[in-house]
């Protein structure tokens, strides 16, 4: 199901192959998530590719009709992050803040196009209301060969190092690599650990990481009031960790 964003999307061929299977109910994202929630009720499985800056949009519908009757609905955000010439109506930058508050629902965002793929096939395994994010293009160019499978709230523990850790989220943790890769080309010793989800965050991973190097970077394509930054001061807060530094960035 989408809201006149077939061809942004990339449905054009699956709507050709499987025309009783997708719906486009024009300029409506609203009525695209109730509608999908209708299903949800009847055991159909929806997947709602939406641009991230639309979502805004069906927030009511999100809140609602979908996370407090907790219906698996596969909310899919596409163009997430910063877009460039898509306009500035279309920067996808809010979503992650907006949707953090939201109770029931799941929030993941994958690394890589394989990652992405792995975290649609876990959505529609999942019992219950969840939300994927990913960017508008292709790949970042560093690439990162492991990929290990997707569990619940799990992150990702992708390098290791004693004098920082970076926390990173989305098309942001090849950056994270490729930042790891050259400080230990200078001896500095950089975890980077890839979040995948927002929501259940793996606080014992995070904390882990935290407690060697003390340092914690936190990288990510959004606004980082109510994000992956705030969610790593809360951590920090919380367990009176008063020997951190941080320092976040927002793309």
């Amino acid at each position: 199901i989408t809201a006149s964003m077939k061809d942004g999307t990339g449905l054009k061929d699956f709507a050709e192959k499987f025309k009783n299977r997708f719906f486009d109910v024009g300029i409506a994202e609203g009525h695209a998530i109730g509608m999908a929630t209708g299903m949800a009720t009847n055991g159909i499985i929806p997947v709602v590719p939406i641009y991230a800056s639309f979502y805004q949009r069906g927030y009511d519908q999100v809140i609602h009709d979908v996370c407090m009757q907790n219906l698996h609905v596969v909310l899919c955000s596409d163009r997430a992050g910063v877009v460039g010439a898509d306009g500035e109506t279309h920067q996808g930058i809010l979503d992650l803040s907006f949707f953090n508050i939201v109770p029931k629902l799941v929030i993941m965002a994958p690394k890589n196009f394989k990652e992405l793929e792995d975290m649609l096939e876990f959505a529609i395994d999942y019992n219950g209301p969840i939300y994927i994010r990913y960017p508008r293009g292709g790949e970042e160019s560093t690439k990162i060969d492991k990929e290990e499978k997707i569990e619940l709230g799990k992150a990702e523990k992708l390098a290791e190092g004693n004098d920082y850790t970076i926390v990173a989220l989305g098309k942001m943790v090849q950056r994270a690599y490729e930042i790891s890769n050259i400080l230990k080309k200078e001896g500095i010793g950089v975890g980077v650990i890839n979040a995948r989800f927002l929501k259940p965050f793996d606080d014992v991973t995070i904390l882990n990481s935290l407690e060697k190097t003390k340092n914690v970077i936190t990288i990510e394509d959004g606004t980082k009031i109510n994000g992956l930054a705030t969610v790593v001061k809360e951590l920090i807060v919380d367990n009176n960790l008063k020997d951190i530094n941080l320092k976040a960035y927002a793309y």
